[in-house]
Parts: C-alpha cells; sequence; structure tokens
C-alpha cells in the first residue's frame, strides 16, 4: 500500500513538471510579438543614438574650431609685423607672394624640405596645422629664431640640421595643444580624394596633415587679405586682371581667395573636389557674380546660386529688408564677413563644404 502510494505522488510529481514546462514556453505567436516589438524599439532608438552621437561629434567640433580661433590669435600676437598682408595671421597659401617670408611663386614653403624647385599645391588646411603647431607636431620657428643667413630660405628651417647651422632651429611655442586636436594626415581623410590637378605633388601632399573635425573632414582655413576692396569680394584665380569669355572679372583685389582650399571643395571646372558625402555647394567660386546675382535668385530656377562668394557675403548686409529696393541694393558693396581676420569651416556631418550644418567662426547663412 505504501509503495503504491509513493508510485502515485512520483506520478503526480513528473506531471506537475511536464505541465509547469510547458506553461513556461512560448508560442510562436508570442515569440514573433516580442521579435516585433524589439525591432520596433531598435528602429525608435538607433536614430536617437545617431543623432545623438552627432550632436557629440557638432560639440567636439565646435569646441576645436574655438581652439583654432584662440591659437590664430595668439599667433597674430607674436607676429603680426611678419605678416601684414594677412593682418598678422598665417598665411591660406593662395597670395602671390606672402610678406617678405613665403614666397610660393618660388616653391619655397617652410614645411616642405627640398622643395625648392618645386610648386606643391598647398592649401589652407595644410598651412593651418604648420603654422601653429609645426608640420611635426613638434612647435613652430619664428623668424627671430633664425639666423639672418637662413631668413630667406624657409625651405631649410624644419631640417634636422640646416645648411650652414651649427643644430636644428630653436622651436617657439606651440599655439595650440597637439593632444586636443585630431591630426589626420590628408591620405588618410574618408572619402574619395579629387584628380590630380588639385593634387600635383602628391607624394608630398599625402603625408601633410591636416586639422580634422569628430567627423574627420578637414577644417578649412581662408584667411582675408589686407588690401581687400569692395568690388571684387572673392576670386577664383591669381591674376584680377583675367578676362572671361562673358566680360571681365569683377576689378579690385579681392578678400578672399577661392582655390585657398580648391583641392577640398572643387572648383567650376572639377565640381566633384574631394568627396567625402557628395559635391559641395560652395565649389563654385562667384567670381563673376554681380550683387544682384548675389542677393537675388536666378529668374530660371527660382533659387540663387550657391557659391562661395554668396556663402561668406556678409550676412548683416544680405539679410537687410532694404535691399528689395533695386538702387539700395545695387549699391550695397561686396562686403565679407570677416573682411579682417579669417574663417574655419568644419563640414559637419553631411560631409559638404557651405550647407546649414556647417561648423565655423561665422553665422549661419539666411535663406
Amino acid at each position: 500500500m505504501t509503495r503504491q502510494c509513493s508510485r502515485h505522488t512520483t506520478r503526480h510529481h513528473t506531471t506537475r513538471k511536464v505541465h509547469a514546462v510547458r506553461a513556461s514556453a512560448f508560442s510562436l505567436v508570442e515569440l514573433l510579438t516580442v521579435i516585433f516589438i524589439m525591432g520596433a524599439l531598435i528602429a525608435i532608438l538607433v536614430p536617437s543614438l545617431s543623432a545623438a552621437r552627432n550632436a557629440a561629434k557638432k560639440t567636439v567640433s565646435q569646441s576645436a574650431i574655438k581652439a583654432i580661433e584662440v591659437g590664430l590669435e595668439m599667433f597674430k600676437n607674436e607676429n603680426e609685423k611678419n605678416f601684414r598682408r594677412t593682418n598678422g595671421y598665417p598665411p591660406s597659401f593662395a597670395h602671390p607672394k606672402i610678406g617678405n617670408i613665403f614666397d610660393p611663386n618660388r616653391g619655397e614653403f617652410p614645411f616642405l624640405p627640398g622643395t625648392e624647385l618645386q610648386k606643391p599645391v598647398v592649401y589652407g588646411a595644410h598651412w593651418l596645422p604648420a603654422m601653429l603647431i609645426g608640420p611635426d607636431a613638434q612647435g613652430y620657428i619664428r623668424r627671430s629664431n633664425v639666423p639672418k643667413a637662413l631668413r630667406q630660405q624657409p625651405n631649410e628651417w624644419y631640417r634636422a640640421q640646416p645648411n650652414n647651422a651649427p643644430r636644428a632651429l630653436d622651436r617657439d611655442q606651440m599655439y595650440i595643444d597637439p593632444e586636443g586636436i585630431n591630426l589626420v594626415a590628408t591620405n588618410n581623410l574618408p572619402g574619395k580624394r579629387p584628380s590630380d590637378p588639385f593634387f600635383p605633388d602628391w607624394t608630398i601632399m599625402r603625408d601633410m596633415p591636416v586639422i580634422a573635425d569628430a567627423f574627420d573632414y578637414p577644417v578649412l582655413y581662408y584667411v582675408a587679405n589686407r588690401n581687400g576692396k569692395t568690388t571684387n569680394m572673392v576670386e577664383d584665380v591669381r591674376n584680377p586682371n583675367n578676362n572671361y569669355s562673358d566680360g571681365p572679372q569683377q576689378t579690385g583685389v579681392p578678400y578672399y581667395f577661392h582655390e585657398d582650399n580648391a583641392g577640398f571643395t572643387g572648383t567650376e571646372t572639377f565640381p566633384e573636389g574631394w568627396n567625402f558625402q557628395g559635391e559641395h555647394p560652395i565649389h563654385l567660386a562667384g567670381d563673376r557674380q554681380t550683387g544682384d546675382e548675389l542677393f537675388l535668385p536666378d529668374p530660371n530656377t527660382g533659387r540663387i546660386p550657391n557659391t562661395f562668394a554668396r556663402w561668406i557675403i556678409d550676412r548683416n548686409v544680405y539679410k537687410d529688408l532694404s535691399l528689395k529696393d533695386d538702387a539700395v541694393r545695387q549699391a550695397a558693396p561686396l562686403r565679407p564677413v570677416n573682411q579682417d581676420t579669417f574663417i574655419l569651416l568644419s563640414p559637419g556631418v553631411d560631409g559638404k563644404y557651405g550647407t546649414n550644418d556647417d561648423i565655423s567662426n561665422i553665422p549661419k547663412f539666411i535663406e
């Protein structure tokens, strides 16, 4: 009797366990419901996480722009007399002659040893780290630290032992902390680099560093020309006397040179530039645009063409409602923003220079 009760109890417990296992298992419908809910949550969260990540990178990029601004002002305070043409700031290359120190026409570059007989294309994005921290991030060499015999040979300054010098030249303090910026060799930038007309000496350019934003895109640097005239806000070529098939170029010396970073932004002839995520809206210089063309929509398209000139125009002039009056608009000066200083430009998350998500030291463009 006792033995039968024991067997009955065992069967009863086993049956309860089987029922418990069956009760705890998911049905196919329940499993699919859970998967659907998880997928919906992921679809909701991923864009939010991506937006948060991009916002964080934008903040980091804005901080980098601020740090570069401070560094440029420090550079000006200590080197102004040697860079009068650019208001004391470092050059951004595309100028016929920079003061009495750097002469691109002779192929002289203080951070490219051995280029006396070459003319490599060096853009503002390259000049920025070279002048603020030195080409090797070991410090910039001021002209006052250079022996008189070498002052007209800037291509010698950064050699381990310059010609006729007993030792390497003394480095000055750095104007920006290299640990606080994102230095990237040109060859390591994302996207597709432009064709050779932009980088004719790619073997030299490929290892030159640029300061990149948090998205790994180069921060472009344009410096204002001290002798700029309101009749010519920007030009695409170095010769202000060039004529085009549709008429003469705007007269006067330009404030800014579009070609200072043309290898990255592109040009009218080569609109692709450096393709990070597509064509850059400011690949056109806009040097032949009149005031009306900068301020008014194209009658054929209804839109104002995106150009470098329109992008850098003084926003206070552009947003003035009185410009609706023809006489006032036609008399408005072609004046750029930051006409005495410089422009720093990061393309932001979309990787395109000249859009409203740009990170820069100038205001957003008013549509």
